[in-house]
């Protein structure tokens, strides 16, 4: 057993300093509100802090692509929006989950128009979140792709209130 490729892979298997590291998902994307200029979203951000103590969130900013095809067949980000929040208090060994409102101006939002009229629209959230440990405040970075419900999921939504 002397050859390389005889030996088991262990890159998946997480060493201890990756499970102590603290990691953001993001939950969902609510729209919100609209009017004739803006429309509102709520990003859910889970920050899990696998620490068994306290930490302060320093800032966790980030910015909102939609990710749609182009004319051309390439498929690419367009910029939406950005959203920041500062000073968030994590309790030890927890995950926190904090609503970040974002105004997006509806000129950005006309190419999904039709996608969120008709259906759902694919957005990207990548961002730093960074973290106040008195010694240092790490910077870590994340990205993620989610689907948001467009109109039809939200009036099937309204008629189940009714």
């Amino acid at each position: 057993m002397n050859d390389m490729t005889d030996m088991p892979d262990n890159t998946a298997m997480p060493t201890e300093k990756q499970e102590k590291a603290p990691a953001v998902e993001i939950r969902d994307i609510l729209f919100r509100d609209m009017t004739i200029s803006e429309t509102e979203v709520t990003v859910n951000v889970a920050v899990k802090n696998p620490m068994p103590v306290a930490v302060s969130l320093k800032k966790i900013e980030f910015t909102l692509n939609r990710v749609a095809e182009d004319d051309d067949g390439v498929i690419r980000d367009k910029y939406l929006g950005k959203g920041m929040r500062e000073n968030v208090r994590l309790a030890p060994s927890s995950e926190t989950v904090i609503g970040i409102d974002v105004l997006l101006k509806n000129s950005s939002l006309l190419s999904a128009a039709a996608d969120f009229l008709t259906g759902s629209v694919t957005v990207k959230v990548a961002g730093t979140v960074s973290f106040d440990l008195k010694i240092f405040a790490p910077a870590i970075r994340f990205e993620e792709t989610k689907i948001v419900n467009g109109l039809p999921s939200i009036l099937s939504k309204k008629l189940e209130e009714f």
